[in-house]
């Protein structure tokens, strides 16, 4: 076996005797032993002493670092070498109350993102069908604890209803345990809530930009097992913004639906629980746009009427794009007010949603041309989600009109639980009438027995439905202000091009020239509107008449109301003139609407025909097919021996043999 090299090897003493090495010599290097001798042996004995201290200090420092700080299982710390790598800062310490040393994190830890708890509990609820695109599953999602707090009550309120299965996502930084934070905020069984721990591993460590993609990849596995139809976060300004934009981005791809929940949400908001998944969905993509027809020498009517629409309350909905139509003179007041007037009233960073038309003829318009000008105020983009609501300046709203009128329309069009009365529905509209049509009788509402999901409840004041169409303050919908288009185009050009007898005039003059034509499209179709009926005589709209101005294309044929106790030609033409002034609900909805805020359904609600008579479904469409017969001949140009035609979504060709050979 070979020797090893030698050590040294170069060292030139090492081939001199060993002589001049040895202690006693007195050469140097025999001195040099004789000073270092005792001092040598006391020397080593500090250095190994030193060494072992250094030791036990490093072994003491890294056991009390490592030490679990309260009676919780201690969490797995990061390994800040893999995958974060070697130059990850250590941990910060801070003092926290009576000298205990706790860790502050220092949220720049960017690793590979695992998530631990979430697949337990999205594998278990495949009783929801979230496998289904269409479902009934809504999704609460929070990262921060203050918002949660603002949620849970909601999403307890909506499970307690049962119209939705109801999940609840903690994606944030706290690492309190889902127990805990169903304890503090008072969630039972009861709230049948679904709980989903969506929170990734080193969340405490995690960088801001670590945590948005882990809140994206959070949502996109949820998404994936439960296709929540609408997904609620807060908007109250305590929400992490890097959670709402990871959430938000990921809902975005997908195609799903984010609710903004304002501060006030749990007051004024509750409403949202009534709603099933399926209205919840169509939440954004809605719109309505409003439009007023302003008349000449009115400034305080129009003043009054857009400063009750700046004070509405539009909660996270996005605000409606407004209209107003000018006659050709416009008073003083009123060009000063507009020049002024900002619309939306709050800046928002979508622009101004303001326009103004111009009339240019100077002489007053014919009925058949403001029927044309009214109706050409609005087109909708797409019939099945843009709607239009069509306001008299004599009307001043509640702040709230806005909350009934997208409840409604989400209940009664966009629900799973809509029937087949639903396509019958013209218009959901804010005021009562206090006449007739033909403004010769006092109109009084109907009473009827109304049966919720859950019980019956005796005949009281209810929401009702009513053949004959709304002017003062009505939402239309897109698809039959589509049809309306069509219907009046055909009947204004058959009064042209034929000799046909016009129909009696069913509506009084105090209505402006277009109702006319409402009225017929639904009496031929078996159209109705859907009424409010409050108690406490509280209204969502009321009709000024103090600044009355009658419809231009009537301006001289309506006499002014006379003194009291003189007599006019025709008494019965100033009932609406007399309408009682309501007071304006500014209370929470849900108080106000009877039955603790459940609208009714539509086959419960009563019916009346246009004229005032209480009527049933089957009656109304089977008048409906005796007069657009009826119609056809008399109106639509077409002979008794022409066959019927098919009738096809958004026109009324079927009514009209214009075109015809």
């Amino acid at each position: 076996m070979p020797l090893p090299p030698r050590l040294l090897s170069g060292d030139e003493e090492l081939g001199k005797k060993d002589d001049d090495h040895r202690r006693g010599s007195r050469t140097p290097v025999g001195l040099a032993w004789h000073y270092r001798r005792i001092p040598h042996g006391l020397h080593r004995r500090t250095l190994k002493r030193l060494a072992w201290a250094i030791l036990a200090f490093v072994v003491l420092y890294y056991f009390f670092k490592n030490m679990p700080t309260d009676l919780e299982n201690p969490r797995q710390r990061p390994n800040y070498g893999f995958p974060a790598g070697p130059n990850a800062p250590p941990p910060k310490f801070a003092l926290a109350g009576q000298g205990r040393i706790v860790e502050s994190a220092a949220h720049d830890f960017n690793g590979p993102i695992k998530f631990f708890h979430l697949a337990s509990t999205l594998h278990a609820v495949s009783k929801t069908r979230g496998s289904e695109l269409i479902n009934h599953n809504v999704l609460f999602a929070a990262a921060s604890l203050k918002s949660a707090a603002r949620l849970l009550p909601v999403a307890c309120e909506m499970g307690i209803r049962e119209r939705n299965y109801v999940h609840f996502a903690l994606i944030g930084r706290d690492d309190i345990s889902m127990d805990i934070l169903r304890s503090v905020n008072g969630i039972t069984k009861e709230c049948k809530i679904i709980f989903h721990d969506g929170r990734p591993d080193f969340s405490l460590q995690s960088a801001d930009f670590r945590m948005e993609v882990a809140a994206s990849a959070a949502f996109n596995h949820i998404n994936t097992f439960i296709h929540p139809q609408a997904t609620f976060v807060d908007a109250s300004g305590e929400e992490e913004i890097w959670f709402l934009k990871g959430i938000k981005d990921r809902a975005v791809a997908a195609g799903r639906t984010v609710i903004d929940l304002p501060e006030n949400a749990e007051q004024s908001l509750m409403w949202i629980t009534m709603l099933d998944s399926s209205s919840l969905s169509a939440w954004n993509s809605i719109t309505i746009d409003i439009v007023v027809h302003a008349h000449s020498s009115s400034s305080g009517s129009l003043m009054r009427l857009l400063n009750s629409l700046k004070n509405a309350d539009f909660f996270s909905s996005a605000p409606p794009r407004l209209t107003i139509e000018l006659p050709h003179t416009i008073d003083e007041p009123s060009r000063r007010y507009l020049s002024r007037f900002k619309w939306p009233p709050t800046p928002q960073n979508i622009g101004s949603l303001l326009t103004l038309h111009h009339r240019i003829p100077q002489h007053g318009l014919s009925a058949e041309e403001n029927s044309i000008r009214m109706l050409e105020s609005f087109w909708p983009s797409d019939p099945s989600t843009s709607h239009v609501l069509v306001l008299s300046p004599q009307i001043e709203l509640s702040p709230l009109f806005f909350h009934y009128l997208k409840y409604s329309l989400l209940e009664y069009k966009y629900s799973f639980s809509k029937a087949d009365p639903q396509q019958n529905v013209i218009a959901i509209s804010l005021d009562i009438p206090s006449t007739y049509l033909n403004d010769s009788t006092s109109f009084i509402p109907p009473l009827g027995n109304v049966s919720q999901r859950s019980s019956v409840v005796a005949k009281g004041i209810t929401p009702f439905l009513w053949q004959a169409p709304n002017s003062n303050a009505a939402l239309y919908f897109g698809e039959k202000w589509v049809e309306l288009h069509d219907f009046i185009a055909q009947t204004l050009s058959l009064e042209h091009t034929s000799s046909t007898t016009p129909q009696k005039k069913e509506v009084s003059k105090t209505y402006p020239s277009w109702l006319e034509h409402v009225l017929k499209l639904a009496r031929a179709r078996g159209y109705c509107t859907i009424y409010p009926n409050f108690e406490n005589a509280d209204s969502l709209a009321t009709l000024h008449n103090d600044l009355y101005q009658p419809p231009e294309e009537y301006e001289g044929e309506i006499e002014a109301e006379p003194a009291e106790g003189e007599l006019t030609a025709d008494p019965a033409m100033h009932l609406s003139l007399k309408h009682m002034e309501t007071p304006l609900i500014t209370k929470s909805l849900l108080s106000m609407l009877p039955f603790k805020g459940e609208l009714p359904k539509m086959t419960d609600m009563p019916l009346l025909s246009w004229d005032g008579n209480l009527t049933t479904i089957v009656d109304l469409e089977q008048y409906a097919v005796q007069y657009s017969s009826v119609f056809r001949i008399e109106i639509g140009g077409c002979g008794e021996d022409m066959p019927d035609k098919v009738r096809e979504d958004f026109t009324a060709g079927d009514l009209f043999c214009l075109s015809d050979p």
